[in-house]
């Protein structure tokens, strides 16, 4: 198959979730198939594949570098005239190549309180780019759901959970601190719908006792800049680290003696919480279906968004390390059993196949 992969961000100059899914999807088409790789950048051209076909995306109003990406993307279509175009992002041209785009979530990077005209309207342009669409692809049944619920296709939205890197997301040997501290970690990008806030806040209201023996460190790609600073001053005088732009996030993970994963926003899959368990850490997160398929019930939920609960999980993981050792050995299991990306990319394969 010659396949056309399209992206708006790819790393390492944007790293998260949705690009990580899409650079290893990228690895395991390029075993398999001819693939012609299309993305945007905003730091440097360096830090993309020097193969890909890269466009500028750093100067001017947001929607000329997705134009200008469009249309490079349609060039390379009519050039190398692929049997196929898989897409990272909705803004894809439609041509008679059958096209499929992944739809990672509809958060759009808010919280679900934070739902208004400008994400209502950008809902409506993904229900009708979809109507065009050979067949939407989603990173879970959850997810699935609500894309439906949305009003995409129900006869070409299909649900492909995502992979993780099982070599590199490993655990590692249980850590022995001279200060007997008790590590949090909470990996994921910057911004309010992460609710890295409700972190801070949770380990603040800690017994005493408790918060004399703990750290948080939080992690991550900063997406908003206003946040971050509004999070550093939550945590002075607080037993919490902040880490910024960090180039392997492996080590936060396996350095820590649990992952909190307090997102408030609807998620798609959960990352944070799959790559906490394939590196054999209990994990705390948002209960909501996303998520909690993900991770096939496996960690401490607490009710999204209650601090109080997410303190209480906190206090319970700190006074039973057998219990972490437990969630941790069960969440790698189940991590290891599920989510093999040459599995995931079977999948993938098999459905862009059918769309010819």
């Amino acid at each position: 198959m010659k396949l056309l992969m399209v992206a708006r961000r790819y790393p390492p100059d944007v790293r998260s979730g949705t690009e990580t899914v899409f650079e290893n999807l990228y690895l395991q088409a390029s075993e398999h198939n001819q693939v012609r790789l299309v993305v945007g950048y905003r730091q440097a051209r360096e830090l993309v594949p020097a193969q890909a076909v890269a466009v500028d995306l750093s100067r001017g109003h947001r929607l000329r570098g997705y134009g200008a990406l469009w249309w490079t993307t349609r060039r390379e279509i009519a050039r190398w005239k692929p049997d196929a175009v898989l897409s990272n992002s909705i803004e894809v041209p439609v041509t008679s190549v059958p096209t499929a785009v992944i739809v990672h979530d509809l958060n759009f990077g808010r919280p679900e309180s934070d739902q208004g005209l400008g994400i209502k309207g950008r809902r409506l342009f993904y229900r009708l780019q979809a109507r065009s669409l050979a067949q939407v692809i989603t990173v879970s049944e959850a997810s699935r759901r609500n894309l439906l619920a949305a009003g995409m296709p129900a006869d070409r939205t299909v649900a492909i959970r995502n992979g993780v890197d099982l070599s590199r997301f490993l655990p590692a040997p249980a850590i022995t601190r001279d200060d007997g501290r008790f590590v949090l970690a909470y990996p994921s990008r910057i911004l309010e719908g992460k609710g890295q806030h409700l972190a801070i806040d949770a380990v603040a209201r800690l017994p005493a006792a408790l918060k004399r023996r703990v750290l948080l460190r939080i992690v991550g790609t900063v997406a908003d800049a206003k946040y971050l600073e509004f999070i550093r001053t939550q945590a002075r005088d607080q037993p919490v680290e902040i880490h910024t732009d960090v180039p392997d996030i492996v080590p936060w993970y396996q350095g820590c003696d649990a992952v909190l994963f307090p997102t408030m926003m609807t998620e798609g899959f959960g990352f944070t919480a799959v790559e906490g368990m394939s590196c054999g850490r209990p994990v705390i997160w948002s209960d909501q279906p996303p998520v909690r398929e993900a991770t096939g019930g496996i960690g401490m939920p607490f009710a999204q968004g209650d601090v109080l609960a997410l303190r209480d999980a906190i206090a319970v993981l700190m006074d039973d390390p057998e219990r972490c050792e437990r969630l941790g050995r069960e969440g790698r299991a189940f991590v290891a059993g599920h989510y093999d990306w040459s599995s995931v990319w079977r999948r993938y394969q098999s459905v862009l196949s059918a769309m010819g």
